[in-house]
């Protein structure tokens, strides 16, 4: 049961990496609301293969990361990852139709503890699984960081 609620309404941005070239190099679409699930349509690029016609896994945990990531907008939290674990299944193939879907499996204060899948856009059977934890973001966050490289940078080491 698909809904019309899209990325864009949901305003879902892309990650910072990807906003400036105005799509996800991931290959992830818009994150869509599926009743309690969020899902993207993915492609993996042929750039991003391993083997013959086989994602790289490195490329599996990133799409995992990205999508699971952003969909925590979609629950109205800012968060970052704090782990994330995935499950190979099955050969990812590249430049096919693939969904990552994502539910909220538990919060407990600022910690959301989420799942996914990764499957072949017409098939159930899941090709990769992961699990993790996000932790929302308190203000200043990233400025937070920038100041602790920028004294990190200022030392000779």
């Amino acid at each position: 049961m698909k809904t019309e609620t899209s990325a864009a309404e949901d305003n879902i941005p892309l990650c910072g990496g990807c906003r400036a070239h105005g799509r996800c190099r991931l290959g992830a679409g818009p994150l869509v609301r599926d009743g309690a699930r969020m899902r993207a349509e993915v492609v993996c690029a042929e750039t991003f293969h391993a083997g013959p016609r086989v994602a790289h896994g490195g490329w599996t945990a990133a799409v995992f990361d990205d999508v699971m990531g952003r969909s925590m907008i979609g629950h109205g939290a800012r968060a970052v990852t704090a782990s994330l674990t995935v499950d190979f299944l099955k050969p990812v193939p590249i430049e096919e139709a693939l969904v990552i879907e994502v539910l909220v499996d538990g919060r407990e204060g600022r910690r959301w503890t989420l799942s996914a899948t990764l499957r072949l856009a017409r098939e159930e059977a899941p090709l990769a699984r992961a699990r993790g934890t996000w932790v929302e973001r308190r203000e200043g966050h990233f400025e937070r960081h920038e100041a602790a490289m920028d004294a990190y940078r200022s030392t000779d080491g």
